[in-house]
């Protein structure tokens, strides 16, 4: 039970994180930034975010298997 606890409090902190990208993104546009800049960098940041959840799928598929 632990552990879908640490799931769901990991999603809600990435699902945070994501938003918050998209919160400095707006901000940046609003401060004169070109929307193509911009978007270039939301995207680095989404990667960044996508491998860490991938890394984390990894991880559990790794730990279930191992059951």
């Amino acid at each position: 039970m632990s552990k879908d606890v640490l799931g769901k409090t990991i999603a809600l902190l990435l699902a945070m994180q994501l938003f918050l990208i998209g919160f400095q993104a707006k901000s940046q546009i609003d401060q004169g930034n070109s929307s193509i800049e911009t978007l270039i960098w939301m995207t680095q940041q989404y990667i960044s975010v996508l491998v860490k959840i991938r890394s984390l799928q990894e991880k559990r598929e790794e730990t279930d298997s191992q059951k």
